[in-house]
């Protein structure tokens, strides 16, 4: 007989941060051995989106069973969004091929 988790609700927002509500993914995907690929912080680009980054693919059926997300964040296949925020959690994208103008 296995013991049934209860699911963490999310907030959609928590006073005076734009990520701190979003703390609870992080530190779940941290416990699962993943490690941070932007030094344990949010990079927001210089139109003011932000991601956290992670080396490894995130585990979205373990984080659809632990939590209970607001209606303004979304779970893909591979990242987790944050559209009330802009804000975003995923995975480091895999490098690409150069761009060559040689024919």
């Amino acid at each position: 007989m296995g013991q049934t988790l209860n699911k963490v609700p999310l907030a959609e927002k928590l006073p005076d941060s734009r990520t701190a509500h979003l703390q609870p993914i992080i530190d779940f995907l941290k416990a699962q051995g993943n490690d941070s690929a932007t030094n344990d912080e949010f990079s927001y680009n210089r139109d003011g989106y932000g991601e956290y980054l992670f080396h490894q693919p995130l585990d979205v059926a373990a984080l659809r069973e632990r939590f209970i997300f607001p209606d303004s964040v979304q779970v893909s296949a591979n990242a987790v969004f944050d559209n009330r925020n802009f804000v975003a959690i995923g995975q480091v994208p895999a490098p690409s091929q150069p761009l060559t103008f040689n024919l």
